[in-house]
C-alpha cells in the first residue's frame, strides 16, 4: 500500500492548488451544514413560548441566518465543483500516463510472462481507484471527522455527558469499519487477482480468434472463460457476504445511539431540564452524523475495494528489474556497423551455471557491411542472439560492441533506432497502412511512396479502399501474411539503419512474390551490416558467411559452397530440404 499511497499522492500534489479550492469548498459547507441546526433549536424554542415582539424578531433573525448559511452552503459545492474535475479527472489521466510509462520501461521478459488483458485491467484500475480513494478522502474522511469534532463541540456545550457518550460511539464504530475492512483486504485482493485471470482469458482467446475458430476451440475457450468467470464469483460471494456482515453490525450501532439519545432525553424531560430546542438540535445533527458515518462504513468498502484493485499495478510499479540506461550512456553512432560478441554468458533463467547456460564463453565478430546468415535447429540460439543485439536481455557475462564501443555506453533508444528488424511474424497498430509504415517518424510522402516501391508494397497499398489511410485491424487483421511482411520491410528501407535483422523475412510470401523481392531486400542491405535468421536455406545463398549454431555455440562457418564441401551439419541440412523447408 506504501506504493499506492505514495504514487497518489504524487499525483495529488501535482494538482495542489484545485485540491486546496476542493478542501476549502468541502470544510466550508460542512461547518455550516452542521452548524445550522443551531438556528432551528433557536426557533424550535420560540414556536414553544407564547408570541411577543421579540421572539418573533429572534425567530426571523434566526430564519434569516438560516438562509445566509444555506446559501454559504450552496457557493462552497460550487466552488467544490470547479476543483473536484481537475482532481479527480485530470489525476486518473495523470495516472493512465504514469502507468503506461512505468508497463513500457519492464523489459522483454515481462510482457512473455504476462497477459496483455491483464495488464491492460491493472492499469486501468489503479488509475480509476485513484478517483474512489479520492473521493472516499473528501467526501468521508474529510467530511465525517470535521462534522464529528463539531457535532462533540456543540453537544458538550450542551450536553457534556451525552457528548462523551457520542465520543465513544463514533470511535466504536470507526474502529469496527476500519479493522474489519482491513481484515477483509484480502478477500478484496483475491478478487482483484482472479477478475485480472479473467481478463487474461478474454485477452488470450480474442487476440487468437483465427486459431480458435480454425481448430473450432469455441466450446473450449468458452469453458475456460467461464471457469475464471466462476473463480471470480466464488470469490466476490465471499467479499460481499463479508459487507453485508459489516453493514448489519453497523446498522445495530447506528440504532443504538439513536435508542440512547431519545431515552437520555426523556430523562432530561422527566427532571424538567429539557427544551424542544435541545431535541431539535441533538436530532438534526446526530440524524446528519448517523447518515455520513454510515455511508462512512458502506464506502469503507470501496475504499479497500479500490485498493485491493491497485495492489497489482503497485507491484509493477515497485519492480526494479525495468530497463535502464546506464548512468553514463550517450546517444552514440554507429557509423560502421561492425558488430562483437565478447566472451558472452547468457541464460534466460538468469543463472550462470554451466548447465543452463544458452550461450557460454560465446564470442563472434561480424565486420563492418558483411551480411551474415545464421542457421540451425529451434533451440539453438538464434534468434537468441538478436534479443541480445537489442539488449532486450543483457548478458550475465561478457560484452557487446558496436563500432568497438561497448553496448551499454549507447541510450537503448539510440541502439534500436540504429538496428532495423523485420520479423518473421510482422506485429502491426490498429492504425492506418501509413502510421504503421512511418511509425511516428516525420517524413515526406515520396519517401513513403519510395519505400514502398522498394518493398513491393505500393501496388497492394494502392488497391486498398483508402490506400495508405486504410485502417489494417488489431495487429494487422485484415492483411495477408504476406503483405504485413512487405510492410515491414517497407519500415527497414524507411529506417534506414546501419544495421539490419532479418527473420526470415521472405517466409510468408509465395515464391514469385518471394523472386520478385529478393533483388529489394538486397538493395536494403547493401552498405548495411546484415544477420539473417533463415529455416529456408535458399534465402542465404549469396551471404558472405553462414554461421551454423546448435546449443548456443558455432560449429561451421563459411560460405554456402565452403560449408557444402565441408560435408557437416550444414550441407546434411540442405540436403534434407523438402520443399525448401528445414526439417527439425
Amino acid at each position: 500500500m506504501k506504493t499506492i499511497f505514495r504514487e497518489y499522492l504524487r499525483t495529488t500534489l501535482h494538482f495542489r492548488w484545485w485540491f486546496l479550492l476542493v478542501m476549502l469548498g468541502v470544510c466550508t459547507a460542512t461547518v455550516l451544514g452542521i452548524y445550522v441546526p443551531v438556528f432551528y433549536k433557536n426557533i424550535a424554542n420560540g414556536f414553544a413560548q407564547p408570541y411577543t415582539p421579540e421572539t418573533f424578531q429572534m425567530m426571523l433573525d434566526n430564519f434569516w441566518m438560516v438562509v445566509l448559511f444555506y446559501a454559504g452552503i450552496w457557493i462552497s459545492w460550487r466552488v467544490l465543483e470547479i476543483g473536484i474535475v481537475p482532481v479527480d479527472a485530470g489525476g486518473v489521466r495523470l495516472l493512465e500516463k504514469r502507468c503506461f510509462a512505468v508497463l513500457k520501461q519492464q523489459k522483454f521478459n515481462f510482457f512473455e510472462n504476462n497477459f496483455s488483458g491483464s495488464l491492460i485491467k491493472q492499469a486501468s484500475r489503479f488509475s480509476r481507484a485513484y478517483e474512489v480513494i479520492m473521493d472516499w478522502f473528501i467526501f468521508q474522511f474529510v467530511q465525517n471527522i470535521l462534522g464529528i469534532s463539531i457535532a462533540f463541540i456543540l453537544f458538550y456545550q450542551h450536553y457534556p455527558e451525552f457528548a462523551f457518550y457520542f465520543l465513544a460511539w463514533v470511535l466504536v464504530f470507526i474502529t469496527w469499519s476500519v479493522g474489519f475492512s482491513i481484515w477483509k483486504l484480502k478477500y478484496d485482493k483475491a478478487v482483484a487477482e482472479y477478475d485480472s485471470k479473467l481478463g487474461g482469458a478474454y485477452s488470450d482467446a480474442i487476440s487468437n480468434i483465427f486459431i480458435v475458430k480454425s481448430f473450432a476451440l469455441e466450446q473450449q475457450e468458452q469453458n475456460n472463460v467461464d471457469g475464471k468467470a466462476d473463480d471470480v464469483y466464488a470469490r466476490k460471494k465471499i467479499a460481499w457476504i463479508l459487507m453485508f456482515i459489516s453493514f448489519s453490525i453497523q446498522g445495530i450501532m447506528t440504532m443504538g445511539i439513536e435508542l440512547v439519545l431519545v431515552y437520555l432525553m426523556i430523562g432530561k424531560w422527566q427532571l424538567g431540564q429539557f427544551n424542544v430546542g435541545e431535541f431539535v438540535l441533538f436530532q438534526s445533527i446526530l440524524l446528519i452524523l448517523v447518515q455520513r458515518l454510515w455511508e462512512f462504513g458502506r464506502n469503507f468498502r470501496n475504499f479497500f475495494t479500490a485498493l485491493a484493485d491497485a495492489s497489482e499495478m503497485a507491484a509493477v510499479f515497485e519492480s526494479q528489474d525495468i530497463e535502464a540506461d546506464n548512468r553514463n550512456a550517450q546517444a552514440l553512432e554507429i557509423s560502421k556497423g561492425e558488430i562483437r560478441f565478447d566472451n558472452i554468458n547468457f541464460a534466460y533463467s538468469g543463472s550462470e551455471t554451466t548447465n543452463s547456460c544458452l550461450f557460454e564463453n560465446f564470442s563472434l565478430t561480424i565486420k563492418a557491411g558483411e551480411k551474415v546468415a545464421l542457421v540451425g535447429q529451434s533451440g539453438s540460439g538464434k534468434t537468441s542472439l538478436t534479443k541480445l543485439l537489442f539488449r532486450f536481455f543483457e548478458p550475465q557475462k561478457g560484452k557487446l560492441y558496436f563500432d568497438g564501443q561497448n553496448a551499454k555506453d549507447f541510450t537503448l533508444e539510440s541502439l534500436r533506432n540504429q538496428i532495423s528488424l523485420v520479423p518473421q511474424q510482422p506485429e502491426l497498430f490498429h492504425r492506418s497502412v501509413r502510421d504503421n509504415i512511418v511509425l511516428s517518424a516525420d517524413v515526406s510522402d515520396k519517401q513513403i511512396r519510395d519505400a514502398t516501391k522498394k518493398s513491393k508494397s505500393l501496388a497492394f497499398i494502392e488497391k486498398l479502399p483508402e490506400q495508405f489511410e486504410t485502417m489494417v485491424g488489431e495487429r494487422g487483421v485484415k492483411l495477408s501474411g504476406g503483405e504485413k511482411q512487405r510492410i515491414a520491410l517497407a519500415r527497414a528501407f524507411l529506417e534506414d539503419a546501419p544495421i539490419v535483422v532479418l527473420d526470415e523475412a521472405t517466409s510468408a510470401l509465395d515464391s514469385i512474390t518471394e523472386k520478385q523481392i529478393q533483388t529489394a531486400i538486397f538493395d536494403l542491405i547493401e552498405n548495411k551490416t546484415a544477420i539473417v535468421i533463415a529455416h529456408r536455406l535458399s534465402t542465404i545463398l549469396r551471404m558472405d558467411r553462414i554461421i551454423v549454431l546448435e546449443n548456443g555455440k558455432i560449429i561451421e562457418e563459411g560460405t554456402h559452397q565452403e560449408l557444402l564441401d565441408l560435408e557437416g551439419n550444414y550441407s546434411k541440412m540442405w540436403k534434407h530440404q523438402s520443399g525448401e523447408f528445414l526439417k527439425q
